[in-house]
């Protein structure tokens, strides 16, 4: 009899324990259910204050000049900038670039893609393969330019081109003879392939301030005045000697790259794109490309 009841006792304690077990599993399997809910929700309302964001930047590139004023009643046009440097609409941290700033593959002069490859100390072979590659990349004839490469060294490496017209994308550049010299990063960075209407210093990146302007003095100078809103044409050629490049003008593109990011505890989301504004069109005045979420650049 105390045999038997021993042995119940045992199963009393097995069924006890697994229905501890159970519990706990049930009690964890609810805990990390409100988790993941509660992530869900915050990832809904940052992916909403993104779309927030983006929709006040649209507003305000269709209907303000495209300049910083500090003293302005919208509180988007007394903090933006077009060169890329960060600002806040309330949670959200936005980047514009206008693409006039950068140096576009397709057609901005070459001497400039020269002289930046040189800040990024390129060996000079380098640079006269990548250059000349990438303009027998876009022309439409066999004929190879002294350090390029036409159809029959792509060939040889069973790669594809050249495509014999303009780029169609950054990412093609890794296609290109020689395009290691720089990473995808940087190619992000500084480049486009765009049809600009015209190259905007007042708008470049730092590197490729200096790489245009070659002295470092005169460029932190000119900083200095973009910083505080204080940068035009006239304050540029007052530091910069004037050039009488065709290429170069103050005026703002039509094409932005856009980047907005909001993050809570442990989340961050990321949207980037390309906006282009188009003035005269009545039924499409803004035209969204290369829209790309949470996508790491390096």
């Amino acid at each position: 009899m105390s045999i038997q009841r021993g042995i119940a006792l045992i199963q009393v304690l097995i069924i006890s324990f697994i229905l501890s077990i159970l519990g706990l599993y049930i009690m964890q399997s609810s805990r990390d259910q409100i988790k993941t809910t509660y992530s869900i929700k915050n990832a809904m309302d940052l992916r909403v204050e993104i779309e927030t964001a983006e929709a006040k930047v649209i507003n305000a590139l269709l209907s303000e000049f495209k300049f910083q004023r500090k003293n302005s009643l919208n509180s988007i046009v007394s903090q933006w900038n077009f060169h890329n440097t960060p600002f806040d609409i309330g949670n959200v941290r936005v980047q514009i670039q206008d693409l006039n700033g950068l140096i576009s593959l397709n057609t901005t002069d070459k001497q400039l893609l020269y002289d930046l490859l040189i800040k990024f100390n390129i060996e000079d072979a380098d640079k006269n393969e990548f250059i000349d590659s990438l303009a027998d990349w876009k022309d439409d004839d066999d004929l190879r330019h002294l350090s390029g490469a036409e159809r029959n060294y792509y060939e040889t490496l069973n790669k594809m081109g050249p495509r014999n017209g303009y780029l169609q994308s950054i990412a093609e550049v890794n296609y290109i003879r020689k395009s290691e010299v720089l990473n995808k990063s940087q190619w992000n960075k500084y480049f486009t392939i765009e049809h600009t209407s015209g190259f905007n210093p007042s708008r470049s990146p730092e590197m490729i301030l200096k790489a245009f302007v070659k002295d470092d003095t005169k460029v932190a100078k000119l900083i200095e005045l973009r910083d505080n809103a204080q940068l035009d044409e006239n304050s540029f050629y007052s530091i910069v000697a004037e050039d009488s490049s065709e290429f170069i003008s103050f005026l703002s593109g039509n094409t932005f790259y856009v980047k907005l990011v909001a993050e809570a505890e442990k989340q961050k989301i990321t949207k980037k794109m390309t906006i282009k504004l188009r003035s005269r069109s009545i039924t499409r005045p803004v035209v969204i490309t290369n829209v790309m979420w949470n996508i790491n650049e390096n």
